[in-house]
């Protein structure tokens, strides 16, 4: 597993924003919302954004969708130093490097594991190679003939990555997606095979989980840094130049939520950088995938976390409308905590997140929080719902944690999935099976298992007809083993 971001020990600090358009609507709040503070939170252990770029860095592109965003952000990123495609492994040793100058593979690492094998940096560059663990080479993740070996696309560090030359060659130029029947398969679980991918039945390869969310938003940038600048690019089977095909588009930003920023990507995108003079924004701001590739999904909260004695966090999966979301009378609280006393807009300068002053919050009570009336950026409304803080969310439900040695839960299939998927799991003793499906508040969706079953292999069908869109998780236990994983229903 990657090491993330601990999100829970917060320090919050209040940055008054000043730019006139993110706030135009302030004025036409009601009397009664005239108390509610307008402004920008930096919270020093939830950043993405590099401590060393200003907030103005992405300031064209704040609160807008679609077209305008990928426009705005194109002309954010595009006209960066190159170092051509030499260069690439002058680079490597410090954007790509483990502990002891060792190249940081993400078709043969092993998170938490040793690999097969590994290489150190400016040792057994390919040439040829017979297997895995000759040599390393330089990987387009975004492949060299979807860019027509056009520069400076074929050289930008961002979608550039050292890995195996052996394993590089079986993933040739296919599209990244869930691989149903494997064809081949690497000696860090790496596969092609074909695809289960909603959208599309060609051959694909699929890297593990801890690196799909990294592959994915380096497609994502050349997607925006491309944008009117990809007239000798070529296509391919989910993509159309620098244009994403919408089955594609929905796997990586599905990768994206799955497998979130890790500090690697963070430190990578710092150093290139200083390369580069330029950033990958889906790194340092995520919420900008779904208002490029999902603005017709309805908005959803993600989660919502009490971060000090009288405030509360609520991150959203979409970008907010001011005017709805600094209403104090969308959001109502139960236990005579009532509306709260003062909203302030933006985590991170991310306008998917508010924070919710409530003086008065008793320590070890839970609240239920109801929010209502919502929309995104777009004017879609989110369904009413009620969420829960202090979240009851048990031991380990948003780790993709596996800490058992009688049983193994596999990954549902197909996933993304609408509106049904399949969850295998076998047992190699007899034992009281639990397997339930969580929402990312800890809430239990559906339980699926609860008997004494015998050793075996057994599969449980999920029926998500009557939930909405969104990340969930499923959680087996047998005795004190536990092991999570998520999956995401896209209707």
């Amino acid at each position: 597993m990657k090491f993330r971001l601990d999100k829970v020990s917060k320090v919050v600090i209040t940055v008054l924003f000043f730019f006139g358009f993110a706030f135009s609507n302030l004025n036409a709040q009601s009397t009664n919302d005239n108390m509610l503070k307008s402004s920008v939170l930096y919270d020093a252990d939830d950043a993405t954004c590099s401590k060393n770029v200003t907030a103005d860095y992405y300031a064209s592109a704040y609160k807008l969708y679609g077209t305008a965003l990928r426009t705005a952000l194109h002309n954010i990123v595009k006209g960066h130093t190159t170092l051509g495609y030499a260069g690439l492994y002058t680079a490597f040793p410090t954007t790509d490097a483990k502990p002891g100058n060792i190249v940081w593979d993400m078709y043969s690492d092993i998170p938490g594991g040793t690999p097969q094998y590994t290489y150190t940096h400016g040792v057994k560059k390919c040439g040829s190679y017979g297997g895995e663990g000759d040599c390393y080479n330089r990987e387009h993740s975004f492949p060299d003939s979807w860019l027509g070996t056009t520069e400076p696309a074929r050289s930008d560090l961002f979608h550039m990555i050292p890995t195996d030359g052996y394993v590089n060659n079986r993933r040739s130029n296919y599209n990244f997606g869930i691989v149903t029947n494997a064809t081949w398969t690497s000696s860090n679980g790496s596969k092609v095979g074909s695809s289960g991918t909603i959208g599309y039945s060609g051959t694909v390869f699929e890297p593990i989980n801890e690196y799909k969310g990294d592959l994915s938003r380096s497609s994502m940038y050349i997607s925006v840094r491309y944008y009117t600048e990809d007239s000798g690019f070529g296509s391919s089977d989910g993509t159309s130049k620098s244009d994403l095909i919408q089955w594609y588009a929905n796997q990586l930003y599905a990768w994206s939520v799955q497998d979130t920023v890790s500090t690697k990507e963070i430190n990578r995108n710092e150093t290139i950088y200083g390369f580069q003079h330029n950033r990958n924004p889906f790194i340092d701001h995520p919420e900008f995938a779904s208002e490029i590739w999902k603005t017709d999904m309805l908005p959803a909260i993600v989660s919502a976390k009490q971060i000090n004695p009288s405030s509360v966090i609520v991150d959203f999966s979409r970008i907010l409308d001011s005017t709805s979301v600094l209403s104090a009378a969308n959001f109502v609280c139960d236990n005579s905590l009532g509306n709260p006393s003062a909203i302030s807009y933006g985590v991170n300068y991310d306008f998917s997140k508010v924070q919710l002053s409530f003086p008065g919050i008793a320590q070890g009570t839970n609240y239920a929080l109801t929010i209502k009336n919502v929309k995104s950026i777009n004017g879609l409304a989110m369904h009413d719902t009620t969420v829960y803080f202090p979240n009851p969310i048990p031991t380990g439900i948003h780790n993709d944690v596996k800490v058992n040695r009688d049983f193994s839960l596999q990954q549902n299939y197909p996933n993304p999935f609408n509106p049904s998927t399949e969850i295998a799991y076998n047992v190699n003793s007899p034992g009281m099976v639990t397997l339930k499906v969580y929402d990312v508040l800890g809430n239990v969706v559906k339980e699926l298992v609860n008997n004494w079953v015998s050793a075996g292999s057994y599969k449980v069908a999920f029926d998500a007809t009557a939930i909405s869109s969104g990340v969930y998780y499923y959680q087996m236990r047998l005795g004190n083993n536990i092991e999570t994983r998520k999956l995401i229903l896209m209707k």
